[in-house]
């Protein structure tokens, strides 16, 4: 299956996520070398060591080339053979023509988070200046770092190309005459261009390092030369500039039009490659799982990604028609677009999951050998959103029971999202309420906090589920105990979207009454963090996008 191109879904399937979770200060490097008991060992094989070991090796593989990195790993294999495996032998083959593996790799290993790197491009006498500075990047200035090592340097392999003139103000000439191949391992370095005068410089070629990059520049320098050359940037190029911009614009070192001008560019160029509409989508979910409770923002919000959708032609039907040659990238936009249509309120789309639903034959969710007209891909979002906006009792109740009989894991887990999606208050305590009690036709145990924060999702969800937590405190713990992983990390899924000083108040009287967190106190530390990072974001850059949103919409 060469063609569902897997090396760049690596992107956001792995790196997109882990950056997100790795920009906070409570989060621990790969290799952790105090770690001594068995539940402490256990603790760090987690998500993020997984994803972002993924993402390094695909670092190491970019550097040198795939070819170079098979053969140096079957060098490694042959002289290491038989013996216990040494890593920092591997990293010195592979990067012995270029630097100390075992120096450069142990700077992204042995330290959590990772750099941001501020270029700043100045024209001196006819020449361009580069002042490369890398510092530690975390998502919020809310959070307490002061643990953190300040003057912290990754060894950075930076692959960079420059383009356009600045005495002509043209960004789509002189391109990929010069490039920049360094490795930044101090604070500071600065680069010098003789007789050159560019316009802009691109940064981490083909997303290949694990940071974060800041231009001192308009991104109009590149949606120029993307809407002028449209291949020139690759793809990874261009996820890269729509992680970065992202994550640089929740933070408030760039505004949000920066973002939204990297998106509006792209959907002018019919963005078609599911990388680029994934990057977009993980963003904006993240996004909206503040701005459903902004009103003053909400419908500019979901007016903006309808449009992107629904552009250049493309209609509610065509994305629901699968045609036999559509390939992997194609169903999987297809899939994403309707998913997003939907979670943007788009009457339109929420009826045709409806219309979807109820052509499905009842036999089915008693799992009989039926055939349905509903594409695989389009499952999930059929079940939810028929759920959360049609009130029919007995399609819950069908759910429900299709959750517990369902002998497909995939559908098992969409049929629990469904019917936590409904709006219904009195199912949603019935889910609750049976779940607690425990038996054989109820939410099975492993799927209960799963559960809440699947409900957490929603507003009705979200209230319903906050209250029920702190009302049963008590008996969650006689239930599940103090040391159940589950029951520990539920407190960051319910209050993920907690964005008032009332829920802060709320969730700190709660752990004044319970103290005792189990192997919980992690979790709440977190979830106190994440609260105040909403919040803050609320204060300080809802205005910034709502002003970004008002501004692109008439560009």
């Amino acid at each position: 299956y060469s063609d569902w191109n897997m090396e760049l879904q690596i992107l956001t399937d792995d790196t997109i996520p882990i950056m997100w979770n790795d920009a906070k200060p409570y989060t621990h490097p790969i290799i952790v070398e105090n770690a001594v008991s068995v539940p402490e060992i256990l603790s760090y094989l987690d998500g993020l060591t997984y994803s972002k070991g993924i993402s390094l090796m695909r670092m190491l593989e970019k550097i040198v080339g795939a070819e170079n990195f098979r053969h140096n790993l079957q060098e490694y294999l042959k002289l290491n053979a038989f013996n216990v495996a040494d890593l920092n032998l591997f990293y010195d083959i592979l990067l012995s023509n270029r630097t100390n593996g075992k120096e450069f790799m142990k700077s992204w290993l042995n330290e959590m988070n990772y750099p941001l790197v501020n270029i700043d491009l100045n024209i001196e006498n006819n020449s361009t200046k580069l002042t490369f500075t890398q510092s530690r990047f975390i998502l919020s200035d809310i959070f307490n770092i002061s643990h953190l090592n300040k003057d912290y340097r990754w060894k950075i392999n930076l692959e960079c190309i420059l383009g356009g003139n600045h005495n002509s103000d043209s960004d789509i000439i002189d391109i990929g005459n010069d490039q920049i191949n360094f490795i930044l391992d101090d604070e500071q370095k600065i680069q010098i261009i003789s007789d050159k005068s560019y316009s802009w410089i691109k940064c981490n070629r083909d997303f290949q390092s694990f940071h974060v990059t800041k231009y001192s520049f308009s991104s109009q320098r590149f949606t120029s030369v993307f809407e002028a050359q449209p291949t020139f940037f690759s793809n990874e190029d261009k996820v890269n500039l729509i992680q970065d911009t992202f994550l640089l614009a929740y933070k408030g070192l760039i505004d949000y039009h920066e973002s939204l001008r990297i998106i509006k560019s792209l959907e002018k160029l019919n963005m078609t490659e599911y990388v680029h509409w994934k990057t977009f989508q993980y963003h904006w979910d993240i996004l909206a799982d503040l701005i459903d409770y902004l009103p003053d923002t909400l419908t500019k919000f979901q007016n903006f990604a309808i449009q992107q959708i629904l552009s250049n032609d493309v209609t509610l039907e065509n994305i629901l028609t699968l045609h036999l040659n559509d390939n992997h990238n194609t169903k999987l936009v297809k899939s994403l677009q309707f998913a997003l249509l939907c979670r943007m309120n788009h009457r339109g789309a929420i009826e045709k999951a409806s219309l979807l639903f109820q052509s499905i034959p009842k036999e089915y969710f008693n799992n009989d050998n039926v055939d349905i007209d509903v594409p695989a891909d389009f499952l999930s979002t059929v079940y939810t959103y028929h759920m959360k906006n049609d009130d029919n009792e007995n399609d819950w109740n069908q759910m429900y029971n299709y959750y517990q009989i369902a002998t497909s894991a995939h559908e098992q887990t969409r049929a629990l999202v469904a019917i936590s999606s409904t709006n219904n208050k009195d199912r949603l305590n019935r889910l609750l309420n049976e779940g607690l009690i425990g038996g054989s036709n109820t939410i099975k145990v492993q799927d209960y906090f799963t559960m809440m924060g699947y409900m957490s999702r929603h507003a009705v969800g979200r209230e319903i589920v906050w209250n029920f937590y702190k009302n049963n405190y008590s008996d969650l713990i006689n239930t599940f105990t103090l040391q159940n992983s589950r029951f520990a990390s539920a407190i960051l899924s319910i209050t993920r979207s907690f964005e008032k000083e009332s829920y802060l108040d709320e969730m700190n009287e709660l752990f004044i009454k319970y103290p005792n967190a189990g192997v919980g106190e992690s979790a709440r530390q977190q979830a106190i963090d994440q609260v105040k990072m909403n919040i803050h974001w609320v204060k300080t850059r809802e205005q910034n996008l709502q002003n970004a949103l008002d501004t692109i919409s008439n560009l």
